[in-house]
């Protein structure tokens, strides 16, 4: 059971690393809960109803006041604080480089060769999403029926999270400021296929266990709520990036497990 052990690993790298976990990514992550928080809070209604009227059909003529600058704002702080943590995460754990200041260093260069890759690698999981998508609509659709909404959805949540492990070890690469391919990473994986994707599984399974309390719950700006899915959504970011930097450290640098 290879790919659990990776999962297993991943998850202990980060609790019996708590203290520089939080060092690599606390004011980072409260920086984007305050933002995230503040546009949830303010937008709630408008969001919920936007969303009603394109569910129907209906394009709004115009958005409410401050809507899309804030929707903006919050995606690049969503998107620049993942960056960074993913970077000195990943430079933690591989190059023993532990934060000593609040805000932690900022390694520009390696945060934006991390973003070219992940639009790279963002593009071509699109790619491949929605033509899988598209098959298994056709294949399974009816012979699943009302399911369908629900299991094919999984199955190719499973085959991109496969890929992404194959294709992405090129993301703790580029945060090391290394050079390595997409077709390197997959070359390199290649003998360790079972394992990753018995990975996959095992992640899949993860996301629909981690959502089950806030489903239960219908307010999703709920106090409750939001807490939740803020320390649920860190864990699940910390032991995604420690996946990848588990499997850069085996099947790139040859370290054991």
């Amino acid at each position: 059971m290879q790919g659990w052990n990776i999962f297993t690993h991943s998850v202990r790298m980060v609790f019996g690393n708590l203290g520089p976990a939080l060092r690599v990514s606390g004011f980072l992550y409260l920086a984007y809960i305050a933002v995230n928080a503040y546009f949830q809070l303010t937008y709630a209604e408008d969001l919920a109803t936007l969303q009603r009227n394109m569910a129907m059909g209906h394009m709004p003529m115009a958005l409410p006041s401050g809507l899309l600058g804030m929707m903006v704002l919050n995606i690049v702080v969503a998107l620049l604080t993942s960056l960074w943590i993913a970077v000195l995460w990943h430079r933690y754990v591989l190059l023993a480089e532990n934060p000593d200041t609040i805000i932690p260093p900022m390694h520009a260069g390696a945060i934006g060769a991390y973003l070219g890759k992940t639009i790279q690698l963002a593009l071509m999981l699109a790619i491949v999403g929605i033509a899988l998508g598209m098959l298994l609509a056709v294949a399974f659709g009816s012979l699943l029926g009302a399911a369908a909404a629900s299991i094919i959805p999984l199955l190719l949540l499973g085959v991109l999270l496969y890929l992404s492990y194959r294709l992405g070890l090129v993301m703790p690469a580029v945060a090391l400021s290394k050079q390595l391919a997409f077709k390197t990473s997959w070359e390199k994986t290649a003998a360790a296929s079972g394992a990753i994707a018995q990975l996959a599984v095992i992640a899949v399974v993860f996301a629909i266990v981690i959502q089950i309390p806030s489903n239960m719950n219908p307010d999703a700006t709920s106090i409750v709520n939001l807490v939740y899915t803020y320390v649920i959504g860190w864990i699940a970011m910390m032991v995604g990036i420690s996946v990848l930097t588990t499997l850069y450290g085996i099947y790139i640098e040859g370290r054991e497990l």
